[in-house]
């Protein structure tokens, strides 16, 4: 891998996990973290606890991107929320050359990407993993840890090609796909739906599975992102209803990320999920009641626990 500089920034669930099989298979990875997990990392390793067998890495980190002149690859493993900043902070490595690999879940971070830098420097990813960043430093790995990308376009360029192979030899799963916009309203077919229930239900994904009528909402909010998505020139075929359920089943014992960034108190992506949904539907024209329904309650439950921390509770 000599010769491909790569930046990974942030080090949580994604990033983390990544990073860290990154660096294990001799990548030269260098983190762009928080201080407090700068110190963490700094004492004791980043850690990862997976089934395969745990292991620990010691990375090269920084804490401010003035650190670092230059890298051929950005990986940007932050939260969607997080985007604008980070696309701040990098601005001057993009410009002098490097490559920004986006892995946010949604389908509107390469537009936000793209319009901010005003030229062709992003390749779309969609990362396939069940795991949790347990504390700083400290990721717990379940299952899964694969990874598409692609170019915007469709075709199959060269730095596309040399992505995928860095990531292949590093014995991360890695597919090359010419359809990863696609891909990526594909997966948000299943953030759209079992994120927002299980944050509304406060219950992993097994409760939803187990009732018809919360299947029926899913069934519901796959069809209107496929009626979305067919306006943007996307096709979606109808079996990813039944797909997307079918495949939750191995997940039915675990909460969703949204869930966890709930209940630690953060900020939730229902804004570029269920509300980037809403708004291509009002643009184009397709109705999104269900989506509407699931991002209202959603940002209930923020409000209600901004209310609770803010004026400590209290009777009525």
């Amino acid at each position: 891998m000599t010769g491909n500089k790569i930046l990974i920034v942030g080090a949580g669930a994604i990033g983390g996990y990544f990073g860290a099989c990154l660096c294990r298979a001799g990548a030269d990875i260098t983190f762009l973290v928080r201080p407090q997990t700068y110190h963490k990392i700094s004492m004791d390793g980043l850690v990862i606890r997976t089934p395969p067998g745990d292991f620990v890495v010691y990375p090269k980190m920084i804490k401010d991107v003035a650190e670092i002149s230059f890298v051929d690859l950005i990986i940007l493993a932050v939260k969607r929320y997080d985007f604008p900043e980070v696309l701040r902070q990098i601005e001057p490595l993009v410009k002098a050359g490097a490559t920004v690999l986006t892995l946010q879940n949604g389908i509107d971070s390469e537009e936000v990407a793209l319009s901010y830098y005003g030229h062709d420097c992003v390749v779309a990813g969609v990362v396939y993993i069940t795991a949790r960043l347990s504390e700083p430093g400290v990721i717990e790995h379940f299952r899964r840890g694969t990874i598409s990308l692609g170019e915007i376009s469709g075709e199959k360029s060269e730095r596309a090609q040399n992505i995928h192979a860095l990531i292949t030899k590093a014995g991360i799963p890695c597919h090359l796909t010419l359809q990863i916009i696609k891909e990526k309203w594909e997966k948000l077919c299943w953030n759209a739906t079992f994120n927002p229930l299980s944050v509304i239900l406060d219950h992993p994904l097994s409760l939803v599975l187990k009732s018809d009528d919360l299947l029926e909402i899913v069934r519901q909010g796959i069809h209107e992102i496929i009626a979305v998505a067919q306006t943007e020139k996307i096709l979606i075929h109808p079996d990813i209803i039944e797909d997307t359920i079918s495949a939750t089943h191995a997940l039915q014992a675990h909460h969703t990320s949204m869930y966890e960034d709930y209940k630690n108190g953060n900020k939730t992506e229902i804004e570029y999920f269920n509300g980037e949904i809403i708004k291509r539907g009002e643009k184009s024209g397709v109705p999104t009641p269900t989506h509407k329904m699931l991002y209202s309650l959603v940002k209930g439950l923020e409000l209600r626990r901004s209310y609770v921390t803010d004026k400590g509770g209290g009777s009525v």
